[in-house]
C-alpha cells in the first residue's frame, strides 16, 4: 500500500478518466472515474513536501447509496492502493451533472 505522504498530483494526472475503486471501512464498494486532479498552491503550507491538491471522482448516482462522508481505501491498477482517506460526497458542479455522484478527496 502506498504511503499517503508519497502521493502527489503528478501521480494522478496521467490517470484522468480511468476508474478507481473505493472501499469503505464498512465494506461499501464504489467504482468511480477520476475526472479532475487540481493543485492548490495558495493552500499549501510553507515547508511541506507537496503542493496541496484534490481529486474529483464520479459515477452514476443511482449506483451509490446516500452518505455524506466516510473513510475509504482507494485502489487503481497502475497507482496501487492507498488509504484510508476521507472521501466526501459533494454536489455536482452543474445541473446537468445531477445524475452523477461526485466525490472529493483533499490532500494538504
Amino acid at each position: 500500500m502506498t504511503e499517503l505522504r508519497a502521493l502527489s498530483s503528478a501521480l494522478f494526472g496521467p490517470h484522468l478518466n480511468t476508474v478507481f475503486t473505493m472501499v469503505s471501512e464498512e465494506g461499501l464498494e464504489i467504482a468511480a472515474t477520476l475526472v479532475a486532479c487540481n493543485e492548490h498552491p495558495r493552500n499549501t503550507m510553507r515547508g511541506t513536501l507537496r503542493t496541496a491538491f484534490d481529486l474529483l471522482l464520479e459515477c452514476p448516482a443511482e449506483e451509490v447509496p446516500h452518505f455524506n462522508g466516510a473513510s475509504f481505501t482507494i485502489s487503481h491498477p497502475a497507482v496501487g492502493s492507498f488509504g484510508p482517506v476521507y472521501v466526501e460526497r459533494i454536489n455536482p458542479a452543474t445541473p446537468a451533472g445531477a445524475d452523477k455522484a461526485v466525490f472529493q478527496i483533499i490532500f494538504n
